[in-house]
């Protein structure tokens, strides 16, 4: 490892532009990350590190050893592992100034807020199952990320995770259609698109009779679409309130193409023997030809061919996830230790969210009028 000072101003003004969202030595201090300075100078210092660890790739031991050969600390590395252990609220803060800072411009904006929810699985090395769950809200209008938590591997999925305003449009997968959390969003004053399986929710008609599957499915060919007006219920686990309906909502749903119900059809397959499950039921196969959607949104507000193209939408947020996990690495956790671990994951989601906020200054930045500022700009993109 060398030194390299070329890399110094750079670092200085990543520093001054996140000081401007954070006050990292006061956050340090009331977050106990940064009690004493002994070998570490400052928070700007100790965030030096925790990139290092995190995003720069480096072991504990490599990370400290590089500290030391670039006059950034003096350490070793069981101090640095206490050190980051420590970080972990800090970084989390810091996590959240920038995400407050992006739901700045968010708020700005005019009109309804489309929100793309979803959970991302992070596994130890060698660890067979999750270990740590990653929850997201990404904004299309946006393109960035405007929310983000990580909880452990009981931290369920769930519209109760996402901070919410009136008018919110809220879109998410399977994982998301349960009734409680769907009527938080219309408590809120807002509005959800979901998918569905036949079984995920318990849904009758106005007139209370249970929705009848096969006679929505048979009359459908490949491409077509209908809807209908439903009600949800919520039995909870006493049973309590079964029968009860706690909100209205239109099922919509559009038959898939031979090629896909079959594609489809043989994931349903597989996940059934994933799971060992001891009998694969007819109707689940069945199912498994169409896509089924749940919305709150008004037939005059959002058509149905509108509602299946605003939940497309939900790929942007995969793409996302797959940036932080093949660009950056994050699903690589080494971390076994908790702490340690939730500080390596939250200096991953600080490196990703101000590359997004550069990201989005430039595509803010207007072009530049200026003929000779064209012609320096054109040389290097000619030559590219």
């Amino acid at each position: 490892m060398q030194r390299n000072d070329s890399i110094e101003s750079d670092w200085q003004a990543l520093i001054s532009r996140l000081s401007q969202c954070v006050d990292l030595d006061t956050t340090a201090r009331a977050t106990g990350a940064l009690v004493r300075r002994r070998n570490v100078a400052d928070a700007a210092t100790l965030l030096r590190l925790a990139l290092a660890y995190g995003p720069g790739g480096m072991s504990l031991r490599s990370a400290a050893a590089w500290a030391g050969m670039n006059d950034v600390a003096s350490l070793s590395d069981v101090a640095l592992l206490k050190r980051l252990r420590g970080a972990a609220d800090w970084l989390g803060c810091i996590a959240g100034a920038l995400l407050e800072n992006a739901c700045v411009k968010s708020t700005a904006a005019t009109g309804r807020r489309l929100r793309v929810v979803d959970g991302s699985s992070i596994s130890h090395p060698g660890s067979a199952g999750t270990d740590w769950r990653l929850h997201a809200t990404y904004e299309p209008a946006l393109a960035r990320f405007t929310h983000l938590e990580i909880s452990d591997a009981r931290g369920g999925e769930g519209f109760f995770r996402v901070p919410l305003r009136q008018g919110d449009i809220v879109v998410g997968d399977r994982a998301y259609a349960r009734t409680p959390s769907l009527e938080k969003v219309v408590a809120a004053g807002g509005d959800f698109i979901v998918r569905t399986g036949w079984n995920s929710v318990r849904l009758t008609t106005p007139e209370g009779q249970r929705v009848d599957w096969n006679a929505i499915f048979e009359p459908l060919q490949p491409g077509e679409v209908c809807e209908m007006s439903v009600l949800l219920e919520h039995s909870g686990r006493t049973n309590k309130g079964r029968g009860k309906p706690l909100l209205p909502a239109r099922l919509i749903v559009k038959r898939k193409d031979e090629e896909a119900t079959q594609k489809a059809q043989k994931a349903a397959r597989r996940g059934h023997q994933r799971r060992g499950s001891k009998r694969l039921h007819p109707m689940t196969l069945t199912a498994a030809g169409f896509v089924m959607l749940l919305t709150s949104i008004p037939a005059d507000e959002l058509a149905a061919d509108e509602v299946l193209q605003t939940y497309r939408l939900r790929w942007q947020v995969e793409l996302a996830f797959k940036r932080l996990k093949s660009g950056m690495g994050i699903h690589k956790l080494p971390a076994r230790d908790e702490r340690l671990a939730r500080s390596w994951l939250t200096a991953h989601l600080i490196l990703a969210l101000m590359i997004d906020e550069a990201v989005t200054d430039v595509l803010d930045s207007p072009p530049c009028e200026d003929e000779t500022t064209h012609s320096a700009i054109a040389v290097p993109l000619e030559a590219a």
